[in-house]
């Protein structure tokens, strides 16, 4: 099945810079590919850090440093779960999302979704901690 309407943007590496090629061009990223880096994107990013779209994004990041408490886990997955329905590529009914990780220093899910119009579902273990706020190995 194609793939096209799942989009095609610039690639980021893993630190969230450009992706250059070896030819010194910019590498792009298209399909399932590129929804995969714009829901990392879209988790990533606070709602209003995005000039131009300020209800775009996530806000789980006010849950860093929260303890582990039923409700803690329930609004972070709320938070995820409201961010994804907001992307139109994603099937809501689809969505699941699993916490692997939830303390004061780091939290981490095990997130699964299938994209429109059938193709095949996609999971995605994704989190944040201190270390990714601060920097710090």
């Amino acid at each position: 099945m194609r793939e096209d309407y799942l989009g095609m943007d610039i690639l980021f590496d893993l630190d969230g810079d450009l992706a250059v090629g070896l030819t010194g061009d910019l590498l792009c990223v298209s399909g399932r590919d590129c929804l995969l880096q714009d829901v990392r994107d879209r988790l990533e990013t606070l709602p209003g850090d995005l000039f131009a779209h300020g209800s775009w994004g996530c806000g789980i990041g006010k849950l860093l440093g929260a303890p582990d408490t039923p409700l803690n886990r329930a609004l972070a997955t709320r938070y995820i779960r409201y961010a994804l329905e907001a992307e139109p590529r994603i099937e809501d009914k689809s969505i699941s999302i699993k916490p692997l990780v939830f303390n004061t220093e780091e939290k981490r899910f095990e997130i699964n979704f299938s994209p429109v119009n059938g193709i095949n579902p996609a999971s995605v273990i994704w989190g944040f901690g201190v270390t990714d706020i601060l920097d710090v190995e």
